[in-house]
């Protein structure tokens, strides 16, 4: 039976990590040591980043995806396998990962190069080396702002240079800094996948690796291919091309998700009221729907079901949510996802409430604080951590809290759509913390007072008068000069 055993723990220094390593030789295992392994992310000349990525993949016994941070000088993983190698994924400044078959019964040590790039060094056998770094050769002289040709032609990068005219039309001088003509893309990733496949094809020749590892490394070239043809490819039924490849034997490689993520974006692109959205938010239902009726095997299809799962939790109403809950359920028969998605919207709550907690856990409701606030006027702030025009608002609102300090008036911060996590975070950021009145909706999904509202975007600020009555669906935004105008009318009545 398959497994593998995960043990973290601190390495006090390089010589214990090997110590280790001596006893592990002989073993199934393969240990990875993390030496000062802290990559950061990268930033191209014009100031392009990406959000942040896992640094390290990996896949557990059944399949499931493993992601973690070294988090320590030397931190150390060991990878228990059958298999005579195990891969493991490794991100590059949250633009790219690179996936590396590793040995069975070797110990690998994991540090950086000067820009922060991956460098691999088998302590039992150096001649691993050839293969384990191979990428970091090949890319050499074939990058452009320090990432690979296929990452600029599948990304944004790409939109620059197809958009360069109006780019230069406007003297968007970051995104002209970025610039790379198409063709030139192209030629360095075609000179890149040439060099690719000969080192591994001459690798095979000196029985340096198997042939399965062989056919791993033609697989992860596809899977460039594929990234690379992602913002040029013209036909919208490339998915198919593809569907062939969708297998549960591919499950135990991490590589596999990023394959999947791939043939999402192709099938995306099919579907005409996706494909013309024009950048706007994809409606996942009609991807769950379209991936419903094919025979994947079941492990794969449930993959990508529960990436259409995650997207409608987070984009559509609470009605929404669960009918296709009920579809996920019944086409794959787990209940885990389901019931996790349900416990992190709320879905089960009163939906005739809009309920709250402050930063402290304790739970309370509009209507108690509607209440405990009569005879005041309330200034309503809906927002959220990764809202960015809602923090730049905070600044003016601090001010507008201070010019009605001591007055009957009450502000209020409720935090829509955000995580816990980080909406804490922000709160701290923006000086929010001693603010009474600041709290996270707990059931955004499924109020109909926010229904009622038409709540879609943020920020929203809403008034009520001091009876409690809403008087301003949309008032003005803290940094309006009418904000306090308006204040004023109903703080007057």
């Amino acid at each position: 039976m398959k497994y593998i055993c995960i043990v973290f723990f601190l390495v006090i220094s390089i010589s214990s990590c090997r110590q280790q390593a001596i006893n592990e030789k002989c073993g199934k295992n393969i240990v990875v040591c993390f030496n000062h392994y802290h990559p950061k992310p990268h930033r191209t000349p014009g100031g392009m980043r990406h959000v942040p990525m896992p640094k390290v993949l990996y896949t557990d016994s059944i399949g499931t995806l493993m992601e973690y941070m070294p988090d320590k000088d030397f931190d150390t993983i060991t990878l228990y396998s059958t298999e005579h190698f195990k891969e493991l994924g490794l991100n590059y400044g949250d633009f790219e990962f690179n996936y590396y078959p590793l040995m069975q019964g070797d110990t690998i040590t994991i540090s950086m190069d000067s820009l922060n790039y991956p460098i691999l060094s088998s302590k039992h056998h150096p001649e691993y080396n050839r293969f384990y770094n191979m990428n970091y050769e090949l890319r050499k002289g074939k990058t452009h702002v320090g990432v690979e040709a296929k990452t600029c032609l599948g990304g944004s990068l790409a939109h620059i240079a197809k958009t360069i005219d109006i780019i230069r039309a406007n003297n968007w001088t970051s995104l002209i800094i970025d610039y790379c003509p198409l063709d030139s893309l192209q030629s360095m990733f075609d000179s890149y996948k040439k060099n690719y496949t000969d080192t591994i094809n001459s690798f095979k020749e000196q029985q340096l690796i198997s042939s399965e590892i062989h056919d791993r490394y033609q697989y992860l070239l596809k899977l460039k291919d594929y990234e690379s043809r992602r913002m040029l490819n013209e036909d919208t039924a490339f998915y198919r091309q593809m569907e062939p490849e969708i297998a549960d034997k591919y499950i135990r490689y991490p590589s596999y998700r990023e394959f999947l993520d791939y043939y999402l974006w192709f099938l995306n692109q099919h579907i005409p009221t996706i494909r013309k959205s024009q950048g706007g938010s994809k409606d996942w239902r009609q991807t769950f729907d379209e991936l419903s009726p094919k025979t994947f095997q079941p492990k794969s299809k449930q993959i990508l079901l529960e990436r259409c799962i995650k997207e409608i939790g987070e984009n559509f109403s609470a009605q929404d949510v669960n009918s296709y809950l009920d579809k996920y359920i019944h086409i794959t028969q787990d209940t885990l996802l389901p019931n996790k998605i349900r416990d992190q919207y709320n879905l089960s709550a009163d939906a005739n409430q809009l309920l709250l907690k402050d930063i402290h856990g304790k739970p309370t409701n509009l209507n108690i604080l509607l209440k405990k606030n009569r005879g005041k006027v309330i200034y309503v702030d809906f927002w959220a951590s990764w809202c960015v025009p809602c923090r730049e608002e905070m600044p003016p609102s601090a001010k507008l809290r201070e010019l009605y300090k001591g007055k009957d008036v009450v502000f209020v911060y409720l935090a829509f759509k955000d995580q816990e996590s980080s909406w804490k975070k922000a709160v701290e950021q923006e000086g929010l913390s001693e603010v009474p009145d600041n709290f996270l909706i707990t059931n955004p999904k499924n109020s109909k007072i926010l229904e009622k509202l038409k709540l879609e975007l943020i920020p929203r600020y809403i008034i009520f008068d001091k009876q409690g009555n809403i008087v301003e669906v949309n008032a003005p935004r803290p940094s309006d000069q009418q904000a306090a105008t308006t204040i004023d009318k109903y703080l007057k009545q």
